[in-house]
């Protein structure tokens, strides 16, 4: 029978949780940053009220397209005129001729706004179209 020695550990021996720690704090950088970007998507507006509206099934492959009382225009996030709505929707046709569109439009938002919108989405041959509703909780 021999005897087995046994090794005391020396200071700086262990697991280095320094790499661990740095990924955690990574994922956190980009779990704000991502969270912060999917904010700035969206413009507060009162969207009119729907008893009848459901949630599409599919939206993920949808561009956005907002009209506030005021009559301006946005896609996305971003502010864009007339001439520039009518730009922007020729350029997203030519990349996905198939292109389908969110209109949300403020409550308060004249028809005619709405209306020059969806105008713009007839010039450029966008026709599949779901405007933005609450749902009624009756």
């Amino acid at each position: 029978m021999s005897l087995q020695t046994y090794k005391v550990p020396q200071e700086g021996e262990g697991f280095d949780l320094t790499p661990m720690i740095d990924v955690v704090f990574l994922l956190i950088v980009f779990f704000m940053t991502v969270a912060s970007m999917l904010a700035a998507e969206k413009i507060d507006m009162n969207l009119a009220v729907a008893e009848e509206s459901a949630i599409p099934k599919e939206i993920k492959d949808r561009a956005t397209f907002s009209v506030l009382p005021n009559g301006s225009y946005y896609s996305g996030a971003k502010v864009v005129s007339e001439s520039e709505l009518s730009r922007e929707m020729a350029n997203l046709v030519k990349l996905s001729p198939n292109i389908k569109i969110v209109v949300r439009a403020d409550k308060m938002a004249e028809h005619r706004h709405v209306n020059k919108l969806l105008s713009i989405c007839a010039q450029n041959g966008i026709n599949d179209i779901i405007f933005a509703t609450y749902q009624s909780d009756l």
